[in-house]
């Protein structure tokens, strides 16, 4: 090679490694620095909704919103706008800080919303997802979409978003969920700002600064609306804030259990406890024990397979929620422990589907495992691992253990050694428990789960509950009559406990019964008046400290996704702000103020344009005439 060739190709190298090393240094500062975000999300199909000439107008008199023919000089105000701005905030559920609220609003479009953070990964992306959510949920408000042609009295709506630790990415009972919202006019535009200290809190601000938004079907075209200005300080009262879905007896689709997280996510509830099988079928498949699903599913078209719940344990961290899987055990565990005996495992389950129904549990078909086979400990643990990784969750773990049927036990194992050990078969449950923690811990690689969750049972009562469950890491789910000792006797004992009284709490009451012999299930129907008044912290004189919070509970006995939103909606929403802000509540007279009912029908009118079907409250004439129906 020549000299002068060998230079340039010195140089070329060179020149090289040093456009490399700049590379470097820049990656480095990169990632020492975090940019500022400024993220649109457009959706440009909003949907259309024949307008029609205005016939009424609705005048702010002593804050209360009074319906009057148009004529003449009166102004023209739409029962929406009117609701907004007269009288108390149409927030759901309550904060339960101080709230200020400007008395006019400004118009917008979708388009000019846009969020600007300065929050670094791992709650950047989070903040982006759920700022999708959003601008879908405002969208989903749009009546008209031509109403983009019109002008608006701003520019732009800007949505300024702070959280001090972004690292702090799933959810636990400690985490914080505070935000505080304010909103003001600046040059043309409109300032939402929200500071939290973690992305769950700035998403519950999300969530309210949307409900400060509402569509106008009065101005041309329509219009969307925001508040031209409003502070609120908003913190929850209670950590654990939840609903229980069980897909085993009726399957739900995948969609279906979305809405669920939506409408969850609209009433910042924070726990979705998927009770995900029962005797009747067992939907999961298990990677580690396909055999369960194989043997337990309805169908080849009604399981949940590892990615779909993976995929929705995301779906609901962008909503704020975390995901609490149950396969309930040993009772409630039939169809799909079947299979044992021609794999060479024994009898993994007995009494499965055994008749007369009625000896052997509470409702068909009947099932429990068996405690004398050690199988069903090593299928246990191989269940729980899938059940740790799919759910994420480092927390909290609900075990199950309701409803054990003793006397299914004593006929099918009264022949064996185990049986004669026992004087008391409490003890063999006692010790299932045991060994079902012991599994528990050894999948999640030797590391103890800091709350175990179980339900209430006779387990959970004296003197068992001293022997089995230890309060420092089991969490009782008292589920039982809220006139019943259950709950005042846990708390005496120092176990903590989260509420889900049948008499209160239970969704799917009230519906007569749906077969021939038995009791009705839980008669009667518990209106969401029921719900709301329900407050046993103070009703039974309760330590407040030991309650994490409450559940609503939806067995599936009697409906399936066709009913599942009126089901839930607007009940759970009461249900929410209970456990949210707990407002006070007359115990004398358990008369509810008009302000919750007209919150609460506004709400439910917004659930219903996010896509839920939610349940009328009273007829539409209520709705014009606040106060009338009262």
């Amino acid at each position: 090679m020549k000299p002068g060739e060998l230079k340039r190709v010195l140089f070329f190298f060179s020149f090289c490694c040093i456009l490399f090393f700049i590379y470097l240094y820049w990656q480095q500062t990169s990632n020492l620095t975090t940019s500022k975000l400024l993220y649109t999300y457009r959706q440009p199909y909003p949907r259309q909704k024949k307008s029609h000439p205005p016939q009424w107008t609705w005048q702010c008199i002593n804050q209360r919103c009074e319906r009057r023919h148009i004529k003449g000089a009166i102004p023209v105000v739409s029962l929406s706008t009117c609701s907004m701005l007269c009288g108390s905030t149409q927030l759901w559920p309550q904060p339960t800080g101080p709230v200020t609220l400007a008395s006019r609003a400004v118009t917008f479009n979708h388009q000019q919303l846009e969020l600007e953070t300065d929050t670094p990964e791992p709650a950047r992306t989070l903040l982006e997802h759920s700022f999708v959510a959003f601008n879908t949920n405002i969208i989903s408000l749009v009546q008209n979409k031509d109403y983009v042609e019109r002008d608006t009295d701003i520019r732009r709506f800007l949505i300024k978003v702070t959280i001090l630790h972004p690292n702090i990415v799933k959810l636990k009972l400690d985490t914080s969920e505070g935000y505080t919202l304010s909103v003001k006019p600046r040059d043309g535009e409109i300032v939402a700002n929200i500071t939290a200290k973690t992305f769950f809190g700035a998403r519950h601000g999300l969530e309210t600064l949307s409900q400060l938004i509402w569509w106008d079907d009065y101005e041309t075209k329509g219009a969307l609306k925001v508040l031209k200005g409003a502070t609120v300080q908003d913190n929850p009262i209670f950590p654990y804030r939840g609903i229980m879905l069980d897909t085993a007896r009726n399957y739900m689709s995948v969609e279906s259990i979305r809405r669920v997280l939506d409408g969850m996510a609209a009433n910042k509830l924070n726990v979705f406890h998927w009770h995900l099988t029962d005797s009747q079928s067992f939907p999961l498949v298990s990677q580690r024990v396909p055999q369960l699903a194989k043997n337990g599913a309805y169908g080849p078209d009604m399981i949940y397979t590892p990615e779909d719940v993976k995929a929705l344990v995301e779906y609901a961290r962008i909503r704020g929620i975390r995901v609490v899987l149950e396969v309930d055990t040993p009772a409630h565990a039939g169809n799909g422990w079947n299979w044992g005996p021609q794999e060479g495992l024994g009898e993994l389950a007995v009494c499965v589907n055994e008749r007369p129904w009625s000896l052997y549990c509470g409702e068909p078909p009947c099932g429990q495992l068996n405690p004398d086979n050690p199988n069903v400990y090593e299928i246990l643990e191989k269940l729980y691992k899938d059940l740790l990784e799919l759910s994420d969750e480092t927390e909290l773990f609900h075990l199950g253990g309701d409803e054990v049927n003793l006397e299914c036990w004593a006929q099918h194992l009264q022949k064996t050694t185990t049986f004669m050990n026992y004087t008391d078969l409490h003890d063999l449950w006692g010790e299932f428990t045991l060994k079902a923690l012991k599994r528990l811990e050894r999948a999640n690689n030797g590391v103890k789960i800091p709350l175990v969750i179980i339900w209430s049972s006779n387990l959970s009562k004296r003197p068992y509950i001293y022997k089995y469950l230890d309060k420092k890491n089991v969490v009782v789910q008292s589920w039982g009559a809220s006139q019943w000792p259950d709950t005042p006797d846990l708390i005496s004992d120092g176990y903590r406990v989260i509420i889900s009284h049948v008499d209160a709490w239970y969704l799917d009451c009230g519906f007569g019964r749906w077969r021939e012999t038995g009791e009705a299930a839980c008669d009667p129907y518990r209106p969401w008046q029921t719900v709301y008044n329900h407050r046993p912290w103070q009703q039974l004189h309760l330590n407040k400290k030991q309650i994490l919070g409450g559940e609503a509970c939806l067995w599936s006995e009697q409906f399936d996704e066709t009913s599942l939103d009126t089901r839930l909606w607007p009940r759970a929403a009461a249900f929410a702000e209970r456990v949210w802000s707990d407002p006070q509540l007359d115990v004398t007279s358990f008369t509810i103020q008009e302000d919750v009912y007209t919150r609460l029908n506004t709400h439910r009118d917004r659930l219903v344009a996010r896509g839920l079907g939610a349940e009328a409250m009273w007829p539409v004439w209520c709705a014009q005439n606040p106060g009338m129906c009262l």
